[in-house]
């Protein structure tokens, strides 16, 4: 008896492991925009628009997805903090040309313009619209920690025709203490460029699979042939 219910758990198993359909391929909507799957990892990206276009990258989504049943599919991507975490470096410095203040400089290769804010630990913040001409602020002397956020300070295009957003609006960070004697903070941020504010941040959404179409937030992909 013990070796036939282990011999059916095997089956049920291999069944949910294995017996999936497979779903690598190409799928279109009706607007041209596109739905690439490989193994496990899709990608969403939308029809190209030469005369008139609305993001700087075509590739909105990238996520990994996983079987919930016969006709289901969990999608989730990488959490925008973690992508903006990588890479990113607090660089703190003693200047001598600053002596009664903090200067706090900021790379971003985004040329959007961006609203930085920075929080001290007197629970005061000052803002700063960054753009490639406006890259720092002052901290008064003796803050002594930070941390700070980003968002678009501009409006941009949203998601869906009926003005639906799936991104992130903001970026925060954890609190830096500042070192004695620094007086010069830079703070590089390389994973927010032109494209971050725009993808899509996709945390547990369901697709729906039938034949050879997928139905993701209500529009359906069709496979192509």
């Amino acid at each position: 008896m013990k070796k036939i219910s282990l011999l059916i758990l095997f089956v049920l198993y291999c069944y949910f492991v294995y017996g999936q359909r497979n779903l690598t391929g190409i799928y279109i909507n009706k607007w041209g925009d596109k739905i690439e799957i490989k193994r496990n990892r899709l990608n969403y990206k939308i029809a190209d628009n030469l005369e008139c276009p609305f993001f700087y990258n075509d590739t909105l989504a990238k996520c990994v997805f996983k079987w919930v049943d016969d006709n289901f599919i969990e999608l989730n991507s990488t959490s925008p903090y973690v992508i903006a975490c990588q890479g990113l470096k607090v660089i703190q410095s003693t200047d001598s040309i600053v002596t009664d203040s903090i200067q706090v400089s900021f790379s971003i290769p985004s040329q959007n313009h961006l609203k930085a804010s920075i929080t001290t630990n007197a629970f005061k913040t000052y803002n700063l619209n960054y753009s490639k001409n406006s890259r720092e602020l002052m901290l008064p002397k003796g803050t002594k920690s930070i941390s700070f956020s980003i968002s678009p300070d501009a409006y941009f295009t949203p998601h869906s025709i009926d003005g639906l957003y799936y991104g992130v609006l903001l970026f925060s960070s954890i609190e830096y203490s500042i070192e004695r004697k620094t007086n010069h903070i830079n703070i590089e941020i390389p994973a927010i460029d032109d494209t971050f504010f725009e993808r899509y941040y996709v945390k547990g959404d369901y697709a729906k699979i039938s034949n050879d179409s997928i139905t993701w937030k209500g529009i359906v992909f069709v496979k192509k042939e």
